[in-house]
Protein backbone atom coordinates (compact mmCIF):
# COMPACT_ATOMS: atom_id res chain seq x y z
CA UNK A 1 0.00 0.00 0.00
CA UNK A 2 1.50 3.32 -0.64
CA UNK A 3 2.42 5.82 2.00
CA UNK A 4 -0.40 8.27 2.68
CA UNK A 5 0.46 11.42 1.08
CA UNK A 6 1.63 14.88 3.02
CA UNK A 7 -1.17 17.73 2.93
CA UNK A 8 -2.25 20.70 5.21
CA UNK A 9 -4.90 20.66 7.90
CA UNK A 10 -5.84 23.00 10.60
CA UNK A 11 -7.26 21.08 13.94
CA UNK A 12 -9.55 21.97 16.05
CA UNK A 13 -10.71 19.91 19.77
CA UNK A 14 -12.70 21.63 22.51
CA UNK A 15 -10.61 22.80 25.53
CA UNK A 16 -11.13 21.45 28.66
CA UNK A 17 -10.71 22.96 32.12
CA UNK A 18 -8.13 21.75 34.25
CA UNK A 19 -6.95 21.41 38.00
CA UNK A 20 -4.71 24.06 38.79
CA UNK A 21 -3.72 27.21 40.65
CA UNK A 22 -6.17 29.30 38.29
CA UNK A 23 -3.25 29.86 35.57
CA UNK A 24 -4.15 31.12 32.47
CA UNK A 25 -4.36 29.30 29.29
CA UNK A 26 -1.63 29.94 27.42
CA UNK A 27 -0.88 32.41 24.45
CA UNK A 28 -0.39 31.87 20.84
CA UNK A 29 3.03 30.61 19.94
CA UNK A 30 5.16 30.14 16.35
CA UNK A 31 5.81 26.88 15.31
CA UNK A 32 8.21 25.96 12.46
CA UNK A 33 8.59 23.39 9.99
CA UNK A 34 7.05 20.02 11.46
CA UNK A 35 4.50 17.11 11.30
CA UNK A 36 1.30 16.06 13.19
CA UNK A 37 -0.02 12.86 12.87
CA UNK A 38 -3.77 12.62 12.38
CA UNK A 39 -6.59 9.91 11.55
CA UNK A 40 -7.05 10.05 7.61
CA UNK A 41 -10.76 9.88 6.12
CA UNK A 42 -10.01 6.34 5.19
CA UNK A 43 -9.34 5.68 9.00
CA UNK A 44 -5.43 5.39 8.14
CA UNK A 45 -2.91 6.98 10.00
CA UNK A 46 -0.28 9.78 8.40
CA UNK A 47 1.99 12.32 9.13
CA UNK A 48 1.25 14.99 8.14
CA UNK A 49 3.26 18.14 6.88
CA UNK A 50 2.56 21.83 8.76
CA UNK A 51 3.42 24.93 6.98
CA UNK A 52 6.70 26.12 6.67
CA UNK A 53 6.70 29.38 7.93
CA UNK A 54 6.51 30.31 11.67
CA UNK A 55 2.63 30.32 12.71
CA UNK A 56 0.65 31.22 15.83
CA UNK A 57 -0.27 27.31 17.93
CA UNK A 58 -3.79 27.41 19.87
CA UNK A 59 -4.89 25.82 22.50
CA UNK A 60 -6.97 23.52 20.37
CA UNK A 61 -4.05 22.34 18.42
CA UNK A 62 -2.02 21.47 21.33
CA UNK A 63 -5.26 19.39 22.57
CA UNK A 64 -5.94 18.14 19.06
CA UNK A 65 -2.48 16.72 19.22
CA UNK A 66 -2.44 15.52 22.93
CA UNK A 67 -5.20 13.99 21.93
CA UNK A 68 -3.65 12.13 19.40
CA UNK A 69 -0.96 11.04 21.57
CA UNK A 70 -3.32 9.84 24.30
CA UNK A 71 -4.09 6.94 21.41
CA UNK A 72 -0.68 6.51 19.70
CA UNK A 73 0.39 5.85 23.57
CA UNK A 74 -2.48 3.70 24.34
CA UNK A 75 -1.10 1.14 21.11
CA UNK A 76 1.28 0.17 23.93
CA UNK A 77 -0.19 0.20 27.27
CA UNK A 78 -4.01 -0.01 26.48
CA UNK A 79 -5.40 -1.19 22.95
CA UNK A 80 -3.44 -2.14 20.39
CA UNK A 81 -3.63 -1.54 16.83
CA UNK A 82 -6.24 -3.74 15.03
CA UNK A 83 -5.11 -6.99 13.52
CA UNK A 84 -6.60 -9.14 10.62
CA UNK A 85 -6.45 -12.05 12.56
CA UNK A 86 -3.26 -13.81 11.12
CA UNK A 87 -0.36 -15.37 13.25
CA UNK A 88 3.02 -16.07 13.72
CA UNK A 89 5.17 -17.70 16.22
CA UNK A 90 8.39 -15.90 17.03
CA UNK A 91 10.70 -17.44 20.03
CA UNK A 92 7.39 -18.56 21.59
CA UNK A 93 5.64 -15.15 21.39
CA UNK A 94 2.63 -14.54 19.06
CA UNK A 95 2.50 -11.51 16.68
CA UNK A 96 -0.84 -11.05 15.04
CA UNK A 97 -0.33 -8.82 11.54
CA UNK A 98 -1.56 -5.50 12.08
CA UNK A 99 -4.59 -4.86 9.80
CA UNK A 100 -4.49 -0.73 10.04
CA UNK A 101 -4.64 1.36 7.03
CA UNK A 102 -1.36 3.65 6.47
CA UNK A 103 0.50 0.92 9.15
CA UNK A 104 1.95 -1.35 7.35
CA UNK A 105 5.16 -1.40 8.57
CA UNK A 106 7.83 -0.18 11.42
CA UNK A 107 8.92 2.24 9.70
CA UNK A 108 5.01 3.58 9.12
CA UNK A 109 4.44 3.32 12.91
CA UNK A 110 7.88 5.11 13.71
CA UNK A 111 6.84 7.69 11.42
CA UNK A 112 3.88 8.73 12.93
CA UNK A 113 4.68 8.49 16.55
CA UNK A 114 7.79 10.93 15.80
CA UNK A 115 4.66 13.43 14.56
CA UNK A 116 4.10 13.29 18.20
CA UNK A 117 6.78 12.55 20.35
CA UNK A 118 9.98 13.14 20.86
CA UNK A 119 12.68 10.82 19.20
CA UNK A 120 13.45 9.26 22.47
CA UNK A 121 10.19 9.36 23.54
CA UNK A 122 9.55 7.18 20.42
CA UNK A 123 12.56 5.12 20.55
CA UNK A 124 11.12 3.75 24.08
CA UNK A 125 7.62 3.09 23.31
CA UNK A 126 9.49 0.83 20.28
CA UNK A 127 11.56 -0.65 22.85
CA UNK A 128 9.10 -1.82 24.91
CA UNK A 129 9.24 -5.56 25.52
CA UNK A 130 12.90 -5.43 25.41
CA UNK A 131 13.80 -8.64 23.34
CA UNK A 132 10.21 -9.87 22.34
CA UNK A 133 9.06 -6.29 21.36
CA UNK A 134 5.35 -5.29 21.28
CA UNK A 135 6.10 -4.12 17.44
CA UNK A 136 7.82 -5.47 14.79
CA UNK A 137 8.25 -6.78 11.31
CA UNK A 138 7.74 -10.27 10.02
CA UNK A 139 8.40 -10.64 6.40
CA UNK A 140 7.97 -7.00 5.91
CA UNK A 141 4.57 -6.30 7.22
CA UNK A 142 4.11 -4.69 11.00
CA UNK A 143 2.73 -6.87 13.11
CA UNK A 144 1.90 -6.76 17.59
CA UNK A 145 1.95 -9.14 20.01
CA UNK A 146 0.27 -6.69 22.64
CA UNK A 147 -2.92 -8.04 23.98
CA UNK A 148 -4.44 -4.97 25.62
CA UNK A 149 -5.35 -4.44 28.61
CA UNK A 150 -8.59 -3.11 31.05
CA UNK A 151 -8.59 0.72 31.80
CA UNK A 152 -8.05 1.82 35.39
CA UNK A 153 -11.51 1.17 36.90
CA UNK A 154 -10.32 3.46 40.41
CA UNK A 155 -10.25 6.56 37.66
CA UNK A 156 -13.14 8.90 36.31
CA UNK A 157 -13.27 11.58 34.34
CA UNK A 158 -10.17 13.92 33.14
CA UNK A 159 -9.40 17.34 32.83
CA UNK A 160 -6.74 18.66 30.68
CA UNK A 161 -5.37 22.52 30.80
CA UNK A 162 -2.87 24.22 28.35
CA UNK A 163 -0.10 26.30 30.13
CA UNK A 164 2.26 28.04 28.54
CA UNK A 165 5.98 27.50 29.93
CA UNK A 166 7.66 29.95 27.77
CA UNK A 167 8.09 30.68 23.85
CA UNK A 168 9.50 27.02 22.80
CA UNK A 169 7.27 24.63 25.56
CA UNK A 170 3.90 24.23 27.38
CA UNK A 171 2.59 21.98 30.07
CA UNK A 172 -0.64 19.95 30.08
CA UNK A 173 -2.03 19.88 33.12
CA UNK A 174 -4.01 16.69 33.61
CA UNK A 175 -6.42 16.12 36.53
CA UNK A 176 -8.22 12.87 37.07
CA UNK A 177 -10.79 12.25 39.67
CA UNK A 178 -10.11 9.17 41.63
CA UNK A 179 -13.05 6.55 42.24
CA UNK A 180 -14.12 5.12 45.34
CA UNK A 181 -14.43 1.06 44.85
CA UNK A 182 -18.38 1.78 43.61
CA UNK A 183 -16.47 3.63 40.87
CA UNK A 184 -19.26 6.04 41.33
CA UNK A 185 -18.45 9.02 44.38
CA UNK A 186 -15.01 10.72 44.05
CA UNK A 187 -12.85 10.50 46.58
CA UNK A 188 -9.55 12.34 45.59
CA UNK A 189 -7.98 13.88 42.27
CA UNK A 190 -4.77 12.70 40.83
CA UNK A 191 -3.26 15.43 38.72
CA UNK A 192 -0.17 15.70 36.55
CA UNK A 193 2.09 17.65 33.77
CA UNK A 194 3.13 16.91 30.07
CA UNK A 195 5.35 18.76 28.61
CA UNK A 196 4.93 19.67 24.76
CA UNK A 197 8.00 21.44 23.34
CA UNK A 198 9.45 22.79 20.31
CA UNK A 199 12.26 20.08 19.40
CA UNK A 200 14.17 20.22 16.46
CA UNK A 201 11.80 21.70 14.03
CA UNK A 202 8.51 20.20 15.40
CA UNK A 203 6.21 20.19 18.48
CA UNK A 204 6.31 17.14 20.37
CA UNK A 205 5.70 15.33 23.98
CA UNK A 206 9.27 14.86 25.66
CA UNK A 207 7.20 12.40 27.68
CA UNK A 208 3.20 11.23 28.37
CA UNK A 209 1.48 9.02 30.20
CA UNK A 210 -2.25 7.56 29.95
CA UNK A 211 -5.05 9.26 32.10
CA UNK A 212 -6.42 6.02 33.27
Amino acid sequence: MKKHAYFWIFLVVLLLPGCGDGAAPSAAVHAEAGSAGIQAEDGGFSAIQLEAEPRPLTEEEILSAYYRAEEAYGWFDLTPLPDNGESVRLEGTVYRRVDAPGMEDLDDLRTYLRSLFSLEMTERLLAMGESRPLYQDVDGALHVSFQGRNRDAGKGAAQVEVVQVDSQSYSLEVSVDLLDSGETTVIGLECWSIPYAYVDGRWVFTDFRLTG
